[in-house]
């Protein structure tokens, strides 16, 4: 999706206006997303520009550190005394701009954290029939808003990782929905592979499903599994 490139800081024309207008731009649509529940793509893209505004003023910060020079000794404090190299125009825009970016992107950040939270209560997991413990196994059910019964097979994850973007759901089977399909799945399934854990997800509110529904229950399964099993 990308409404902003991910090198637009450093990419010509070095105009502190321009970028700004494309930022300001960027944000504004980023905003508009975020109240219609398309979230997952937004948080991606937040998150890695964030990620590049922050190792941009890290670097600059380096840099001014290495290009200063001694100036004299402050006798009061007993410390030396610094000066820095002056800034070329278009690296003080440069540097105006990110600081802009990255107040303006913490913010939508936050917001969007917000929205994430109060959808998450819309996601309710189940056990089918009952909850397991000691399995490494399992497979979510979860019926989308076209009434198709979505079944992802999942390993547990391992109490090392701490990120719910790497744990993988890999679709297995998809079918009309209905009771008697959900059962049927289950009961033979549960014959062949008794270690395996069945969980059903369903949701209070219909929301995108490819840009929040899935995303969200995936967060929501990682953390049911890694903190409460």
């Amino acid at each position: 999706m990308f409404k902003l490139s991910t090198d637009w800081l450093e990419s010509g024309p070095n105009d502190y206006e321009l970028k700004k207008y494309k930022l300001l731009a960027a944000i504004t649509e980023y905003g508009n997303l975020i109240k219609g529940d398309k979230l997952a793509p937004v948080l991606d893209e937040i998150e890695i520009h964030l990620e590049n505004l922050y190792k941009f003023q890290h670097q600059k910060d380096i840099l001014d550190d290495r290009m200063k020079t001694i100036k004299g000794i402050d006798v009061d404090n007993m410390e030396l005394e610094y000066e820095y190299p002056e800034n070329s125009r278009e690296m003080e825009d440069i540097v105006r701009v990110a600081s802009d970016a990255v107040f303006l992107f913490e913010k939508l950040y936050k917001n969007l954290r917000e929205r994430w939270r109060e959808n998450e209560k819309s996601v309710k997991l189940s056990f089918i029939p009952d909850k397991k413990i000691g399995f490494k196994l399992g497979y979510f059910l979860i019926t989308d808003y076209n009434n198709n019964l979505l079944i992802y097979s999942f390993n547990k994850p391992d109490k090392m990782n701490d990120n719910w973007k790497k744990f993988k759901l890999e679709l297995i089977e998809s079918m009309p929905y209905d009771m008697t399909s959900l059962s049927n799945f289950v009961i033979n399934k549960s014959l062949e592979e008794s270690d395996r854990v069945f969980i059903r997800c369903d949701f209070a509110k219909q929301m995108p499903f490819e840009d929040c529904a899935l995303p969200l229950s995936k967060f929501v399964l990682f953390h049911t599994l890694k903190h409460n099993l």
